[in-house]
């Protein structure tokens, strides 16, 4: 029986990757500014709270030109030029009426802390478990033994919602359940029906 719910961050409670400003670069700013920091592997070291959101602006402006280190500074602040996604805060609303504890889990790096008022539906939310804290990422199987160990949670009672199969597959080999999130909230509403999480 499913007693708790699970939920990673970006694209399932607050849009992460900012595509629309991304898109209104020049061709060659946008394959600089992408090589520099989504695609450089600084940006999983943050994730894993090797390095800070100070540091990688630092190693950032190293790689990029000057002229295009303040668009950089933008994008590495990305959860600015984002907002949350449609419709979760009514669900996270709905799931904690219906007497779910809700969860984060989540790769994401310290700034979190600073950008969390960003995302309204975490008002519902008992925990948070970022993987800067605990320097640990998904899918591994490591972050999900650590986050049950942490909230002392049965895996078999935690339902996980992410938008990266991959991610889903992790929690499923270590005994959860889980959803893999497309982006509307009215049709992972129908699931949690259909799984008679909700009514």
């Amino acid at each position: 029986m499913i007693r708790n719910i699970v939920f990673d961050m970006g694209e399932v409670l607050y849009h992460f990757y900012p595509e629309e400003a991304l898109a209104a670069l020049p061709p060659d700013d946008r394959r600089i500014i992408e090589g520099a920091i989504f695609k450089h592997p600084d940006w999983i070291r943050q994730d894993r709270g090797d390095i800070t959101e100070a540091e990688l602006f630092d190693l950032v402006h190293a790689r990029v030109p000057e002229r295009l280190r303040e668009t950089a500074d933008r994008f590495i602040r990305w959860y600015e030029l984002t907002s949350p996604v449609e419709g979760m805060e009514a669900l996270a609303g709905e799931l904690h009426a219906a007497g779910y504890p809700l969860y984060l889990l989540s790769n994401v790096g310290e700034a979190f802390h600073r950008f969390r008022v960003r995302i309204p539906a975490l008002r519902y939310f008992t925990g948070e478990f970022l993987s800067a804290d605990y320097h640990l990422l998904k899918p591994h199987a490591e972050i999900f033994e650590k986050f049950t160990a942490v909230y002392g949670l049965e895996p078999a009672q935690c339902l996980f919602i992410d938008d990266w199969p991959p991610n889903i597959e992790g929690a499923k080999k270590c005994g959860w359940d889980g959803i893999v999130f497309d982006g509307d909230a009215d049709a992972l509403r129908r699931d949690l029906v259909l799984r008679g999480i909700l009514a």
